[in-house]
């Protein structure tokens, strides 16, 4: 083999490495599944078991940090109609973003709170 076919070789080598490197797997490029929201979603059996494990901690009488109970219905009820639940949940611009210091609620959690919203927060 001459050298210049050889060069040639490796130059083509190296170019469809290149070029086949866009096409590499990367976690960031992993598509979130949506999730299965329930039709029935209620305040006792959907929603205060996610209050409790992600925003009782701030936001219930036996931990009131933030001043705004949320570990009832009535207080849930209130914050979510006046649109601050699902703002700072989905941390939506000119809202504070909760949980304050910790990560974003999955998106599951977010659209299942949002249908509860939406279909006029049902006890």
């Amino acid at each position: 083999m001459r050298a210049g076919q050889l060069i040639c070789i490796l130059v083509c080598f190296i170019v469809l490495m290149v070029v086949s490197g866009g096409c590499a797997y990367t976690k960031k490029d992993v598509v979130e599944i949506p999730c299965a929201v329930a039709d029935n979603i209620s305040y006792t059996a959907d929603i205060a078991p996610i209050i409790e494990a992600n925003c009782a901690g701030c936001h219930s009488a036996a931990s009131l940090t933030s001043g705004i109970l949320l570990d009832n219905y009535d207080g849930l009820k209130y914050y979510a109609q006046n649109g601050y639940l699902y703002g700072d949940i989905s941390h939506a611009p000119g809202f504070r973003a909760m949980p304050d210091g910790e990560a974003k609620l999955n998106n599951c959690i977010i659209a299942t709170i949002k249908k509860w919203i939406d279909t006029g927060t049902p006890h």
